[in-house]
Order: C-alpha cells, then structure tokens, then sequence
C-alpha cells in the first residue's frame, strides 16, 4: 500500500511540475503576441470579400502549428466526459490564430504594406486526438 501512495504522489507531483511549466511557457507566449500586436496595430485587416483598392496587392500567406501538451491533453479528457466547453483547448486555437495573424502582417510589413484585405482563416486539426492544430491565414497586402 506504501508503494502505491508513492507511486500516485511521485505522479501527482510531476503532473504539478509540467501543469506548472506549461502554463509558463503559455503566459510567455501570449505576452509576446500582445507586443508584437502592439507592435503591428498599423496594419489594417479587413476581412470583407468584395472590397476593391485602386492600389496594387500581393498575397500573403501565414501558418502556424501548435501542439497541446500532456497536461492539456489530460485535463481536455475530463471535461470531455463531463461534457461542455474544452476551455483547455480554446486557449491553444487562440494562440494559434493570433500568431498566424501576426505572422502574416510580418509577411506584409516586409514588402511595405499598411492593409491586409479579404481575410481568410483556415484551421485543421491534426495529429491523433487532435494533438495539434494548424491555422492558415491568408489575404491580399495593399501599399497604400
């Protein structure tokens, strides 16, 4: 029985231990997108399909993969059986739209533009169990 509380309290502490790394590194890059959102507020995004410029555009693209860790992975599991929101995997698509959208003004701040038009966003799961998801972004970079 001794052996077997060790066991689950060896378990339980490393659980802590990653839970707490994880969500470290996760603050740590939500505060890096919020700067270089700041950063990148100039550029325009506009995400309407039909809107026309008399100035010349070049597509751009972006695409961002993140993967959730085991800690996510094991509380995602839960609430799954529970049912409602997988509030642990929000987090991870907004990490990963916001970086795919930053990286694509980077793409667009490159070649000079102020405005991104026509938007587009596309995500796929992939991995097994969803393990990762991947956000494409891509628009039309206007040099106003």
């Amino acid at each position: 029985m001794d052996a077997f509380l060790f066991k689950v309290a060896i378990f339980v502490i490393l659980f802590a231990v990653g839970w707490t790394f994880g969500r470290h590194a996760e603050r740590k890059h939500f505060k890096q997108l919020e700067i270089q959102e700041q950063r990148l507020a100039y550029i325009r995004i506009d995400n309407n399909r039909f809107k026309t410029s008399e100035h010349s555009g070049q597509l751009v693209s972006s695409n961002v993969v993140i993967s959730h860790d085991y800690f996510k992975y094991v509380i995602a599991n839960i609430q799954n059986f529970f049912g409602g929101r997988l509030t642990s995997y929000e987090s991870v698509v907004d990490r990963a739209r916001r970086e795919a959208v930053v990286r694509l003004k980077l793409e667009a701040e490159k070649m000079r533009a102020t405005h991104i038009m026509g938007l587009r966003l596309s995500t796929t799961e992939l991995g097994m169990q969803g393990g990762m998801i991947e956000v494409f972004a891509y628009g039309t970079a206007i040099k106003a």
